[in-house]
């Protein structure tokens, strides 16, 4: 086996995001008008009404990170100024385009290439696709990486496809990423920490010395939740 193929760390979890429908649409209030009468606002309700989730989007196109989540890369950017950005799962394609948006409005050059094993779900217009790239490809297989070794650096590589993850971040040290590149965990973290507390702290624990933790951002939203590693040590 070459050290492209090996596979040296189980799979923890397997997670494709939340709902099927990658395309945006306006919240519905269905228990109450949306123009609430001012003679009647102490009656008013006080919860939120709809799924918020649902609601998050970019130019109309749907995203699955939050507020707090899209802050954080918004000041991430703002400091690494990355020539890359890689991100493993797709849907919509809404962040993609953001990541583009933000490197075009804060003035610098960036690359944004997206990588799922199904790109039908997205939504990103061909007259949009300005820097943007996407690739179709199956994250098992870890040969799916070996193009992505000449990108530009300042690289961010971030995992929001859930699978394969660990053998992922092994091949992007081994091979891709340089000092101060980032490689990032979206959502499960803490999932895995509940499920698979001795596995996941053995699989960290493996990159110590080649990774660490940026604490600026690994508490900033509760998606990057213990997930923003940083490369520590110089590419051998």
């Amino acid at each position: 086996m070459t050290d492209t193929t090996r596979q040296d760390f189980l799979d923890l979890n397997l997670f494709r995001g939340l709902g099927e429908d990658p395309v945006y649409h306006p919240p519905v209030l269905a228990d109450r008008p949306r123009d609430w009468p001012l003679d009647r606002w102490a009656e008013a309700p006080r919860d939120l009404g709809f799924s918020d989730f649902a609601r998050y989007q970019w130019r109309g196109l749907r995203m699955l990170k939050n507020p707090d989540t899209q802050a954080a890369y918004h000041d991430l950017m703002v400091e690494l100024r990355p020539r890359t950005v890689i991100e493993l799962g797709v849907y919509s394609g809404g962040s993609l385009a953001r990541f583009r948006d933000m490197a075009e409005l804060m003035g610098f050059d960036c690359q944004v290439l997206g990588i799922d094993r199904d790109l039908s779900r997205c939504q990103i217009p061909e007259s949009e696709m300005k820097n943007i790239s996407l690739r179709e490809a199956d994250c098992s297989d870890l040969a799916t990486f070996e193009h992505l070794r000449d990108l530009p650096h300042p690289l961010v590589f971030i995992d929001d496809a859930h699978a394969n993850t660990f053998n992922i971040l092994r091949w992007s040290v081994d091979h891709l990423l340089h000092e101060g590149d980032y490689f990032i965990i979206e959502d499960m973290i803490p999932y895995w920490y509940r499920y698979s507390p001795k596995l996941l702290t053995e699989y960290l624990a493996a990159f110590a010395g080649e990774l660490s933790m940026d604490m600026v951002y690994a508490n900033a939203s509760s998606q990057l939740e213990r997930g923003v590693l940083r490369r520590s040590a110089p590419k051998a």
